[in-house]
């Protein structure tokens, strides 16, 4: 399995092999909730699942406006028991960990309620003669959509990876930025090995930004083509995170 804590004695080598794995499944994660959110969006009510910012803002114009007011209101709801769950589930990982066993059983939970979600919403949409609009069935499947999201977030979190977020990408575009403004200022003078990590740190904020972006469009291109797959996206890229940490051997 993944190590549960940072692993100082490890060889630069290893080190390097475990952390590139990490970022890797990092990217995976950014691409489910980009998937996940232009799903939700684009079938599920016009609410997002990952994008809570978005989703209190317009929790607070559909209270004037009317406008899909109970939608917005059940991604919100669902998405933070979804996180205490997580929570809860990873409470005895070391904070900052590398990765965790843990983390990979709380993903394998988030993975199944996409899949079950998947499954209703190709079902439902394929018994549709036109596109599906929001009506209680669809709202049970954003709330189950949006507490697997809240699961992902809350188990990120344990990481504690400075500038990094997969689920809620105006922190990672607000830190890539920063970054790259003050690079030569803030780095100058700094041991190169600090430099370097500095540098592969905005390296990955770049990778999963442009990856939560192409997930993005993907899932947008299946809305035109095989509308009744969107939920695959997100289910396969949580599966495939999942299955990974805990299928890989301890170092």
């Amino acid at each position: 399995m993944l190590a549960d804590a940072p692993l100082p004695h490890l060889t630069t080598r290893g080190h390097f092999l475990l952390t590139s794995e990490r970022d890797f499944l990092l990217m995976v994660l950014a691409a489910a909730s980009g998937s996940a959110d232009a799903w939700s969006y684009l079938g599920l009510g016009h609410a997002f699942v990952a994008n809570m910012t978005g989703n209190t803002v317009l929790v607070g114009l559909a209270i004037f406006t009317g406008h899909d007011l109970v939608t917005r209101l059940i991604a919100l709801v669902s998405y933070l028991p979804g996180v205490a769950l997580a929570a809860w589930l990873t409470r005895r990982v070391v904070a900052g960990a590398l990765w965790s066993r843990t983390v990979s059983f709380t993903l394998l939970l988030e993975a199944a309620l996409l899949a079950a979600a998947e499954a209703l919403w190709a079902t439902q949409h394929a018994a549709t003669t036109g596109p599906p609009g929001p009506h209680p069935p669809l709202n049970a499947l954003l709330g189950c959509v949006a507490f697997a999201i809240g699961m992902q977030s809350g188990a990120m979190l344990k990481l504690d990876i400075p500038g990094i977020v997969t689920t809620y990408i105006t922190g990672t575009w607000t830190n890539l930025v920063c970054g790259l403004t003050t690079f030569r200022t803030r780095e100058r003078g700094k041991p190169p090995r600090e430099r370097a990590r500095f540098e592969e740190r905005l390296i990955l904020q770049g990778a999963i930004v442009v990856t939560y972006l192409a997930s993005a469009v993907l899932a947008g291109w299946l809305t035109r083509r095989a509308p009744a797959a969107l939920g695959l996206v997100p289910t396969l890229a949580v599966a495939l995170a999942a299955v990974y940490g805990l299928a890989r051997p301890a170092r």
